[in-house]
């Protein structure tokens, strides 16, 4: 089946509206400069889980659920036994300046009643492409840094796929990792998070992460993991406590390999139900 593509040229008046915003309250920083790394490292390593882990309760499932079942695991907390290795952690480098291109295009899928991506890292100035993998109605919907609606697609035809650009400068609050979810079924709960370079990972399901071709230097390294604490729902839908965060100061040498593990959680997590 061909797929329908579509260009959201309907937020362009909001974009505009966005961009004189953004010339009246920001300052605009210099942009990244894509260049030839031709001595850059990778940074690889793990995040584990240390310490009691808790039973997250599913979610119980309120639309379609004679093809999306009545309950689901909440993503919240993915750990592997085997190796404690935490899946679903954004880690990621702070202002980097200049560096490798990015990949031309970046993917959203809904499939089986769920995000594939969990976590949504993607640079700015690329695109964005959504796909509606199910026969049923979705809208992914991105919220703002104050949990205020900031892209809301409707999504209603199997196989179709609709491109966004965000702008490239982030206005004021979209910054850091946000919201995301789909309003027509309250399992499908995500995160977001634009960049404007391409050295960001999540973790496997393993915990593994690599990132490369990093320019030597001095960085700060994130690694983001949601809250796993349920404090309120909405709509049926679980909203969790504040992040997991660890940061690292560290340099990277000339096609250094450089091993950088994490430990979660950063604090003493009570799931009481």
């Amino acid at each position: 089946m061909s797929r329908a593509k579509t260009l959201t040229s309907w937020m362009v008046p909001l974009l505009v509206m966005g961009l004189i915003e953004a010339a009246a309250g920001l300052v605009f920083a210099e942009p990244y400069q894509v260049i030839d790394v031709t001595d850059g490292g990778t940074i690889t390593g793990v995040a584990r889980w240390n310490g009691d882990l808790p039973e997250l309760q599913p979610i119980e499932i309120e639309a379609d659920t004679g093809v999306c079942g009545e309950e689901v695991k909440s993503q919240a907390l993915l750990v592997n036994l085997k190796n404690n290795g935490v899946s679903y952690v954004l880690v990621y480098l702070e202002q980097v300046e200049k560096g490798k291109a990015p990949a031309d295009k970046h993917w959203l899928h809904m499939v089986n009643c769920q995000f594939t991506q969990h976590i949504f890292p993607f640079v700015r100035s690329q695109t964005m492409a959504m796909v509606n993998h199910d026969s049923f109605f979705h809208n992914p919907h991105f919220f703002n840094a104050k949990n205020l609606s900031l892209l809301n697609v409707p999504m209603p035809d199997p196989s179709q796929q609709i491109e966004h650009k965000f702008l490239r400068t982030p206005l004021r609050n979209e910054k850091g990792v946000m919201r995301l979810q789909c309003d027509v079924h309250n399992n499908m709960n995500a995160y977001w998070a634009g960049f404007d370079h391409p050295y960001f990972a999540v973790t496997d399901a393993d915990g593994r992460f690599v990132i490369s071709g990093v320019p030597p230097g001095k960085y700060t390294l994130v690694a983001w993991h949601e809250g796993y604490k349920v404090i309120r729902e909405e709509a049926g839908r679980p909203i969790y406590d504040r992040p997991h965060i660890r940061e690292q100061e560290i340099e990277i040498k000339p096609k250094e390999t450089m091993t950088v593990d994490f430990e979660f959680p950063v604090r003493k997590v009570y799931v009481d139900y």
